[in-house]
């Protein structure tokens, strides 16, 4: 009686410390990974991460911690990014808790939490953002997803969307002054002209 297939969604695949793969890895399952993956790792359960992952990653959950990941991350539910963490692409997921750094694109439907050793070069989108001291973020925040529409608070109006408009005459006169003015040649001086001596004075 072949057990392996009532219990295959219920095992984990395990990359020790030293293994190199350089291909795809599809899994269903958890997956711990200590060692180097060139390729893109995808998992309908649980990714564990302390090793270094060139390639994207799909997965119900991602747990990164002591790692180095350059890829686009995408999860069903939530990411974690612990310390000693770096991260070069984007991530989309449900939640983010992170304590690592992470430069690229933050898509959260929910929440996230940024620790105070977090690092983030990141424009965010979420629905909630909670920030501990001592983060660094370097970026635009949205909370595009949240239940409160700015604009019922913050109304627009005409003034506001239009820019003032640039007198005319004062423009033309800055442009006029930022010209160089043309220096005036001096005027040619005129030669005196022979005078034409008297038959007395050429005879003296």
């Amino acid at each position: 009686m072949d057990n392996y297939g009532g219990t295959r969604n219920m095992e984990t695949a395990i990359i020790p410390k030293g293994t190199v793969i350089n291909g795809n890895i599809a899994i269903e399952g958890k997956l711990e990974m200590y060692g180097v993956v060139n390729g893109d790792i995808n998992s309908d359960s649980r990714v564990n991460i302390s090793g270094d992952v060139t390639g994207n990653i799909k997965a119900n959950d991602l747990f990164a911690k002591d790692s180095f990941i350059v890829g686009q991350i995408e999860c069903m539910q939530g990411a974690t990014i612990r310390e000693n963490t770096v991260i070069l692409g984007d991530i989309m997921a449900e939640n983010l808790v992170v304590d690592g750094a992470i430069q690229g694109r933050i898509d959260i439907r929910e929440g996230i939490t940024v620790g105070d050793t977090a690092i983030l070069d990141s424009d965010i989108k979420a629905k909630t953002i909670q920030v501990n001291n001592g983060a660094a973020i370097n970026g635009h925040c949205s909370l595009c997803y949240a239940d409160i529409k700015l604009e019922d608070i913050f109304p627009v109006t005409e003034e506001d969307v239009q820019e003032p408009a640039k007198e005319e005459g004062k423009e033309s006169e800055a442009a006029e002054e930022d010209k160089p003015k043309a220096v005036a040649k001096p005027k040619a001086i005129a030669k005196p002209k022979a005078v034409k001596k008297t038959d007395a004075e050429a005879e003296s």
